[in-house]
């Protein structure tokens, strides 16, 4: 009897131990473990051209025995812009975030920074630092984020008299020109020209190439338009193109207008007078008979 009351007593020991003394150690440690706030990120850089936006994803990791208000604010670069939003929810600005408090494991919460550059003029190619600070009480923590930019690279071409139209003589060297344009964010090199026109016509550029062209840079090159002699007066079309190493410009439609050349319009002028006065002779001559 007395031996089954010691097992008894045994086990009821190292049951209450079980399940107690885990309980009591993680009290213990509560009790004990300071409050602290640490942030983290699975992406610390993103790549976008300079009319992209940078979202990045920051959790915020807490442990203490005490809901907390933790306030939130981003610092970016001169003339960028940054908004704190909720994660999944970007139609939303906050400046705060709560954060319950934590046992063991510490209580977690996730934000969206949005960093963008500034558009006119658009930020150079290259690394920038978004920093994103938490502060609730005595407790605080960074963590700086890179926004790298990549070059953009546009070029855009246009008539420089805003006419996509022209006036010409056949056989005949006719002046025409065209503005090219930089409107990215990064030169664009080995800049050729060319066109697309009827057959036994030339169409040639001035200056026949362009070798760096910088942003916000224009430049104008000359057009020369020589329809073949025998073209017929009437409408034609002519197809202009820019194209350089990175980018290319849309090419240009040229509706060009082939007259008749001036010689030959004195010539039917001078052929209709001497018809004119031919009928005149012929009337009054036999007019008196």
């Amino acid at each position: 009897m007395k031996i089954l009351r010691l097992i008894f007593l045994l086990s009821f020991l190292t049951i209450t131990l079980t399940v107690f003394l885990p309980l009591g150690a993680a009290l213990a440690q509560n009790e004990t473990t300071p409050e602290s706030i640490s942030l983290s990120t699975p992406y610390p850089t993103l790549e976008a051209t300079s009319d992209s936006s940078f979202d990045f994803t920051v959790q915020l990791s807490y442990v203490g025995q005490t809901d907390r208000v933790f306030d939130l604010n981003a610092t970016v670069p001169p003339g960028w812009k940054a908004t704190i939003n909720p994660q999944y929810d970007t139609s939303k600005i906050i400046s705060s975030i709560t954060v319950a408090k934590s046992g063991v494991i510490p209580a977690t919460a996730s934000v969206e920074i949005t960093a963008t550059p500034p558009s006119n003029p658009l930020a150079d190619p290259g690394d920038y630092t978004v920093t994103f600070k938490t502060t609730s009480g005595n407790l605080t923590a960074q963590i700086n984020l890179t926004a790298k930019i990549t070059a953009k690279y546009s070029l855009y071409a246009s008539p420089s008299n805003s006419l996509y139209s022209t006036d010409v003589s056949a056989g005949r060297d006719n002046a025409y020109s065209i503005t090219v344009t930089n409107l990215g964010t990064a030169p664009i090199d080995d800049i050729s020209f060319s066109a697309d026109k009827p057959t036994a016509w030339d169409v040639t550029f001035n200056p026949p190439s362009i070798d760096s062209l910088e942003i916000n840079t224009p430049r104008t090159v000359d057009v020369d338009i020589k329809p073949a002699r025998n073209t017929v007066a009437g409408d034609y079309l002519i197809t202009l193109m820019v194209s350089g190493k990175q980018a290319s410009a849309s090419s240009m439609d040229i509706r060009v207008t082939v007259k008749t050349p001036t010689l030959w319009g004195w010539v039917g002028v001078a052929v209709i007078a001497v018809v004119v006065v031919g009928l005149v002779f012929i009337f009054i001559r036999f007019g008196r008979r």
